[in-house]
Formats: C-alpha cells, sequence, structure tokens
C-alpha cells in the first residue's frame, strides 16, 4: 500500500495559533493550561465549582487548555461574511486551520487541485456554547414552570448562559457540518463528512483519508481534528465519571498523577499520495508509513483502557509499514494522566516493544496542553513532525515520580525529561498512540519528510 505524505500542517492549540508558536512553547517548557475563567465558561465558574470530589451538578477540578485571544476575519472566506460570522467557533476554528493547512501545502492558489481535495474531520458529538444558547430557550420554556412548581416559587428563572451568542440554525449540527463548511469555502470536492471516534479520532480520520488516496478517490486530503466543545458540559461530564484528578495533579506518565486536564483546540495536516508528491516537488513535512486501528470495546468496561487492543493497533500498523518495532525512534504517547490508563500503555508498550529489543524514548505532549479529546493525536503528530523537523525532542515536563519499572526493556529511563537530540543518525521514524473511550485505539507510524 503505498505511503502518504504530509505535505501541510497547521493547528489552533492553547496558547498556540499555529505551529511555529506550539514549538517554541515546547522548547521552553510552557505549561499552556490555566484555570478557567468567566470569558471561557460563558458563566461564573463559582456557581458550579466544588472542590469535593462526586457533589451532584458540580465540577471539582478547574484547570483546562483554552483557545482564548482568538482573532477571526470572516471576509478571508469565500462565503458571506454575516453567515460565517453568526457560526459557531467549531466552524470558525476549522476554516482557520484549514486555510493554514491548504497555503502551508503550497496550494491555496490551483484551483485545479483543490478541487480533487476531500476533507475529513474529526469531531466532538458534544454540545458547543452556541448549540447550547440555541436550544436554551426551548429548554428554559419546558423546565422552569416544573422547577417553579416544585419550588413553590412562582418567580423562579433559570440563569441566562452565552447571552450575546448568534443564534444561527447551522449550529445545531456542530459534530457533522464543518467538514463540508470547510469544503464550500475553499471550492472543494464533494468528498467531505465528519466522524466521531472518540479520542482516536485524529487518527481514524487520517486513516479513512488516506484511503481516499490510496484509492485514486481523490489527489488531495485534508485530515483533522477538532474539540470545541461547551466547557461547562466537558467539565460537568468528567466530574461526573470522575476523570479529573482529585488530588489537582495531572501529570502524564507520572506516577503522582491521578487524572486528565481537558482541552479544546484544532489540527489539520494536508496529505498525498506519496509518488505524486515527489513528482509535483511538494515539501514533505513527513510520510505515513502505517497506521493500525482496533476496537476492544467488549474487552472491560467502556472507560477502561484494554492492553490486548492497544497492541492489536501496533501489530496492524507495523504490519502495514512493513517495519520492524526496532527501527521506531521516538513514541508520542497518548498518555492522559489517569494512573490506570498511563500504567495499562506503558505495560502495553512493554510487552509489545520487548521481544524486538526495541527501546523507543517515550513522551506525551498532554503535560503541554492537556487533552484535546478528540484533537488528541492533532497535538501528538504536530509535536513529532517538528521534532523530526529540529532534530530535537522536547521533554515531557513535570514528571517527577516517572511511572515503568526499572528493570523493564520499556522504563522510566525512557520518558523524555530533558530536550533530547534525535537518536537516529539514518532516516527518523517516530510512532504514536491514540485511544478512545470505548476502546476505539489507534498507532500511526511516521517518518520524517524527503
Amino acid at each position: 500500500m503505498e505511503k502518504i505524505a504530509i505535505i501541510g500542517l497547521s493547528c489552533l492549540f492553547p496558547d498556540a495559533n499555529n505551529p511555529e508558536e506550539f514549538w517554541q512553547n515546547l522548547t521552553q517548557e510552557k505549561d499552556s493550561t490555566s484555570s478557567i475563567t468567566v470569558a471561557d465558561l460563558g458563566i461564573d465558574p463559582a456557581i458550579f465549582y466544588d472542590n469535593k470530589k462526586g457533589t451532584p451538578e458540580k465540577f471539582y477540578f478547574l484547570k483546562g487548555g483554552f483557545i482564548r485571544n482568538f482573532e477571526f476575519d470572516p471576509s478571508e472566506y469565500n462565503l458571506p461574511a454575516s453567515f460565517v460570522e453568526s457560526l459557531d467557533n467549531s466552524f470558525k476554528w476549522s476554516l482557520y486551520a484549514a486555510k493554514q493547512a491548504i497555503i502551508d501545502s503550497g496550494y491555496l492558489e490551483n484551483q485545479t487541485a483543490l478541487s480533487k481535495c476531500g476533507v475529513i474531520l474529526g469531531t466532538l458529538g458534544f454540545p458547543t456554547k452556541a448549540s447550547n444558547s440555541l436550544f436554551s430557550p426551548i429548554y428554559q420554556q419546558n423546565i422552569e414552570p416544573a422547577i417553579s412548581e416544585l419550588l413553590q416559587n412562582q418567580d423562579f428563572h433559570l440563569p441566562g448562559t452565552n447571552n450575546g451568542i448568534k443564534k444561527s440554525p447551522y449550529n445545531a449540527m456542530v459534530s457533522g457540518l464543518p467538514a463540508a463548511i470547510v469544503s464550500k469555502a475553499f471550492s472543494l470536492s464533494a468528498t467531505h463528512f465528519c466522524i466521531d471516534a472518540a479520542c482516536s479520532s485524529s487518527f481514524y480520520a487520517i486513516k479513512l483519508a488516506s484511503h481516499y488516496l490510496q484509492s485514486g478517490k481523490a489527489d488531495l486530503m485534508l485530515a483533522g481534528a477538532i474539540s470545541c466543545a461547551d466547557p461547562l458540559f466537558v467539565r460537568m461530564l468528567f466530574s461526573g465519571i470522575q476523570g479529573y484528578p482529585d488530588n489537582g495533579i495531572s501529570r502524564p506518565l507520572d506516577k503522582s498523577s491521578r487524572g486528565l486536564i481537558t482541552s479544546e483546540g484544532i489540527g489539520m495536516v494536508m496529505l498525498k499520495r506519496h509518488s505524486d508528491a515527489i513528482r509535483d516537488g511538494d515539501n514533505i513535512l513527513a510520510t505515513i508509513c502505517g497506521n493500525g486501528l482496533s476496537n476492544d470495546g467488549k474487552g472491560k468496561h467502556l472507560l477502561s483502557p484494554n492492553s490486548q487492543g492497544q497492541t492489536l493497533a501496533y501489530q496492524r500498523a507495523y504490519s502495514e509499514a512493513k517495519l520492524n518495532p526496532q527501527t521506531i525512534d521516538y513514541l508520542e504517547c497518548h498518555a492522559t494522566g489517569t494512573l490506570l490508563g498511563d500504567t495499562t500503555e506503558f505495560n502495553s508498550i512493554e510487552s509489545f516493544f520487548s521481544p524486538y529489543k526495541a527501546t523507543p524514548l517515550v513522551g506525551s505532549t498532554k503535560t503541554n496542553v492537556g487533552h484535546l479529546l478528540v484533537a488528541a493525536g492533532m497535538v501528538g503528530i504536530t509535536k513529532t513532525i517538528l521534532s523530526m523537523s529540529h532534530g530535537v525532542i522536547p521533554p515531557t515536563i513535570n514528571v517527577t515520580q516517572p511511572i515503568g519499572s526499572e528493570n523493564n526493556v520499556i522504563s522510566s529511563q525512557n520518558i523524555v525529561r530533558t530536550p533530547t537530540k534525535w537518536p537516529s543518525q539514518g532516516t527518523k521514524k517516530a510512532a504514536l498512540s491514540a485511544f478512545g473511550f470505548g476502546g476505539t485505539n489507534s498507532h500511526i507510524i511516521l517518518e520524517a519528510g524527503k
């Protein structure tokens, strides 16, 4: 199966509006997470905050990764400005990232090529600020009278949130429409859709996009994922399933970590058949050699990681790539900061890689920006591409008690904790994992562009 070239890259991550800013943050070992604000939530967080885990209708953790001070010019896109201005950030962020990826690929002015370009985006099937605002009058109309009667208070009113958000009907379709809006704005092909494969969505989208290229159904493909859910909904959900750290510490690959930090953002790549990219003299940022997927939803609980499913994704990736795992220099882990998840993943890495005597360096950039949920893989792939380009692996920050046994082939010594020169003298090779709720597992293999 033909390799796929990555010829364009873009991102909008917490504290970084493009890959260059993101790389600068990584090299400066910056923590881009912070406490949620009124502007982030749309209402005073104190109303819903209670530091005691398990309190009904409250969240117990304030930190997150947020897109702030984002400037968007609706006139830059081939759509009516008033229409674009009325859209949810899911659409605006998608348009921004798509344009930057197209520019980076060098194809912005090549309409002939773009007409054969499709779009596949991972999106989160959760409400957003704008979709909540759209439906809130319905909630108030139906719920207020019932609560008022229960409280025997005729003056009771539900507090309004997200005031001032324009109520475009398109904002009801935030989980499925962003790819179509991108396609329309740049006059791309009719191949455009969104998927939700939980935290593996980025690599699932890339896998599907690769299929369209390898089968000849497209000549270019934009692929990526966006996380733009309503922060209040996300915070309530992850407090309900107790995914946040009850000790306040979220440090992926650290024994003291007890939970994750939810974040928002988007990343995209422009993909092309490797042979065509070579022929056309494109700037190849990296090449996708293999992309293994698996699903282990039947294995354990919905929220419990399964080592067997993870290793199956590894096996499929290296089989597709026809590569020995020993050739991998660096592995960007999924590593969210939950002790069960990180320990399971480390055990999976050990059980799969050790028979090959493979000892890749490992790390996770979730220590810098938190967990972008469906878009988590795009953070990892952006970091990895930039690391290969610069020949340096940035450290996984804040690790003081690294997980992993000293007696294992893949031990705590493999965790990159200081800036490290890329170990390979030949063609750089890296792998990345993303594991989602319900057992959607993915493992992708990259080699440096050439």
